[in-house]
């Protein structure tokens, strides 16, 4: 049977939840990925970080085993200093709440960094600083208030540390969405089409496949882009996110690691109301109950029937499922 994988010329990979987790690379990672490389596809390493240059990234993907190179590495730093070259004049003021690595795209980009709003900027660029403080959250405010466009490169909630979670870049955008009166101009970052984007014209991908562990960024983001998307459970969304994905976040497949795009896809086949994956079967019976019958014991098999489970899910409107997604006990809740 084919692999899943053999319908497309590039993979592109979200890092923290796919690749790593916490200090270490994730079981099965740098094998899958290896293997993938052997094969001549070509693969992208995708990153909604801001504040870090792509160069400390590969070299941290280096360390971990994985094979990397900067050329290799996209971030929505990136695809912000396409979008300025594309929405802003050469030379035009930008204020920038973000790190030494967001303010070198921007000025690769041909724009002129200023201080604060009393300089009149064109633009407010921001994205996620560890060392943000209130004063120049402020200025930024201010600079919007008084016509400064505002560009985001992501808008992720939160951050994984090695210690626990942290807010993240969206916690620092809110902040100043608190006080001005509208959303940002552009946000750049998945689940926003931009970043993909970036990634398509530097890889030269004509079929890629976006692999991810977050219905919120990355699922979306592949359908924001127009390609297809797998989602791996090594990560942070679990049976409950794919349930409840809305159409616009439902991956194109699913499977446990990275080392399952080397797996047939999985496939759901659906004959008078029957969802059948594997041995797993699921219909739904009146007043929206959903019925599951399927076996449980391995990963495998909960992946079977989470998929079953999930086309028949979206075919309608269903009662709770509560009951049905305790029985994904080896996946993310």
């Amino acid at each position: 049977m084919s692999r899943f994988i053999d319908g497309y010329d590039a993979a592109f990979f979200d890092l923290d939840g796919v690749l790593y987790r916490g200090p270490g690379a994730i079981p099965g990672a740098v094998a899958g990925v290896g293997r993938l490389h052997a094969g001549g596809l070509r693969t992208m390493y995708v990153t909604n970080n801001a504040a870090r240059s792509t160069q400390t990234v590969a070299d941290h993907l280096t360390r971990l085993g994985f094979d990397a190179s900067e050329p290799d590495v996209v971030s929505s730093a990136q695809a912000m200093a396409a979008l300025l070259r594309e929405r802003l004049p050469q030379e035009a003021k930008v204020l920038v709440l973000g790190t030494r690595n967001l303010l070198d795209h921007v000025v690769d980009a041909g724009m002129v960094p200023v201080e604060g709003f009393r300089d009149r900027p064109a633009a407010v660029v921001q994205g996620y600083d560890p060392a943000m403080s209130w004063p120049r959250l402020d200025q930024g405010a201010f600079a919007i208030q008084h016509g400064a466009r505002w560009f985001v490169t992501n808008t992720d909630s939160t951050r994984p540390e090695a210690d626990g979670i942290v807010p993240g870049a969206g916690t620092q955008v809110n902040a100043i969405r608190a006080a001005v009166a509208e959303g940002p101009d552009a946000i750049v970052g998945k689940p926003y089409s931009p970043l993909i984007t970036e990634a398509l014209r530097r890889s030269g991908a004509h079929r890629p496949v976006f692999v991810g562990d977050r219905i919120d960024t990355d699922i979306m983001g592949a359908h924001a882009a127009g390609i297809d998307s797998f989602l791996v459970f090594t990560g942070a969304s679990g049976a409950q996110d794919l349930l409840t994905a809305p159409e616009g976040g439902r991956p194109t497949a699913i499977g446990w690691n990275v080392e399952s795009l080397f797996e047939p896809a999985r496939v759901a086949s659906t004959e008078q109301g029957v969802a059948r994956c594997g041995a797993a079967r699921a219909w739904l019976e009146a007043a929206g109950t959903v019925v599951l019958d399927a076996p449980t014991d391995t990963v495998e098999e909960q992946l079977d029937a989470l998929w079953a489970l999930a086309v028949t899910v979206w075919q309608g409107e269903t009662g709770p499922l509560d009951d049905l997604v305790g029985r994904f006990t080896l996946l993310p809740a």
